[in-house]
């Protein structure tokens, strides 16, 4: 396939651009931005830079644009015309319901308690490997929202699927890498069952129980709107995605936090002040300005859906660029998010850009796009973000967590953005402070 001209990236040629990707695909990211708003990465693979680009290929997701590979890399038909695809989108808005600003309000302080329960095993053991211990926190909270106070062995069981799903940091060949695949299905497979098994035992066995994500789906279920199996599907989906991303945004925040102690005072200092001591709930959000600040400037920064890719299903014409089905198309969250032309000192650690927003200057539509966009978007959007509001206020009103003095956190893009051999040391937080 030849592919209609275009602005190539900063290496000026297809292979070129490839080695330059690999050898650091962020910084090529960066850089590959100031070639334009649309650069051809070479004949079969663009990149889009502006929001207006962004926000085209995103909201015409499952149309001119699919997704090809589901969250295990497996090869999936993303077309508008399959029907799976259409039940798979009406199970989405049906989950989505439960993972929105009303569904979080009923959780009341349930998140907390959970947040509360493992920094106090943290603070016991006085050091963790950050997304190990993080992502048991993240999966935790997302198995509980969407399957109720006791989602057996869900938590386990999500871990055990991110371990499988890890590519190899050397590939292997042939049989090796076969094995591997197979272990992935397996825990794919067992996770599908256990959350299976949940469903059905909320389906005959709830009393009057606190609606959740589960609830929704069996109620469609029950109308004929879906399937038990789409059910577990939309279900199984979003506790992988969300456990995942959600880590990797609070490894970033807490090592931020450290690298700027007076932004980590003022957390601590509005923590004190607006909870006295008690655990947070959704309900308090409107009055955590700063620790709201703080995790939505860390998506900005360090968005864990770093790189997004989308393919053609019919012509579309982007940037006075003709494309055709099967060529590809790439958004990238970080790239966007760190672009001058749309935030002031892109690459600082700014939370107050978010706090008066009434005085910062207006900028277009999808220039924050850490979960996504358009009908694809991250249904776990919202839900993240109140959870890393949460989990944040909950762990400073108690502990301080810092990085240890022999650790050298990296850049880590294998799968998701993460502080790659970040360590943290757990202590108790110094007194709060008393107003006079």
């Amino acid at each position: 396939m030849v592919a209609a001209s275009g602005q190539l990236g900063p290496e000026g040629s297809g292979f070129g651009n490839r080695l330059a990707f690999g050898r650091d695909a962020l910084g090529f990211l960066l850089r590959q931005r100031e070639c334009g708003d649309l650069v051809r990465f070479d004949d079969g693979l663009y990149m889009v830079n502006s929001p207006v680009l962004v926000e085209h290929v995103l909201k015409n997701t499952n149309g001119t644009y699919g997704i090809t590979k589901d969250l295990l890399g497996e090869e999936t038909d993303g077309s508008r015309a399959s029907e799976d695809l259409a039940r798979w989108m009406q199970a989405r808005r049906l989950a989505g319901r439960g993972l929105n600003r009303g569904g979080l309000r009923a959780a009341r302080d349930g998140m907390a308690a959970v947040v509360a329960r493992y920094a106090e095993g943290w603070r016991a053991t006085g050091r963790i490997e950050a997304i190990g211990a993080l992502e048991e926190l993240s999966a935790r909270l997302i198995a509980e929202f969407c399957l109720g106070s006791e989602p057996g062995r869900v938590p386990e069981l999500v871990a055990r699927l991110q371990d499988a799903r890890l590519p190899a940091a050397v590939a292997w060949p042939g049989r090796v890498s076969v094995l591997r695949r197979r272990r992935m299905r397996q825990a794919a497979r067992d996770l599908a069952a256990e959350v299976s098994r949940l469903v059905a035992a909320r389906d005959t066995g709830r009393d009057g129980a606190t609606s959740v994500v589960a609830d929704l789906l069996i109620e469609a279920c029950a109308d004929g709107a879906l399937t038990f199996d789409g059910a577990v599907s939309v279900i199984v989906a979003n506790l992988f995605a969300a456990h995942e991303t959600t880590a990797a945004a609070l490894a970033w925040l807490f090592l931020l936090l450290e690298r700027h102690p007076q932004l980590r005072g003022r957390a601590v200092d509005e923590v004190d002040r607006e909870l006295g001591g008690r655990l947070p709930t959704a309900a308090d959000l409107p009055r955590l300005q700063v620790t709201e600040a703080v995790v939505k400037e860390t998506l900005r920064l360090y968005p864990p859906l770093w790189y997004l890719e989308r393919v053609l299903e019919e012509p579309d014409v982007l940037d006075g660029v003709a494309l055709l089905p099967g060529q590809r198309v790439a958004v990238s969250p970080f790239a966007l998010h760190r672009d001058p032309a749309l935030y002031d000192e892109p690459a600082a650690f700014h939370p107050d850009r978010w706090i008066d927003r009434a005085a910062a200057p207006r900028v277009p539509g999808y220039t924050y796009v850490p979960f996504g966009g358009g009908p694809r978007m991250c249904l776990g959007a919202h839900f993240g973000t109140v959870a890393m509001v949460i989990a944040t206020a909950t762990v400073l009103s108690r502990y301080r967590l810092s990085p240890a003095p022999d650790c050298t956190p990296v850049f880590h893009t294998r799968t998701i953005l993460q502080p790659k051999g970040l360590v943290l040391d757990v202590a108790d937080r110094e007194p709060a402070k008393v107003a006079r």
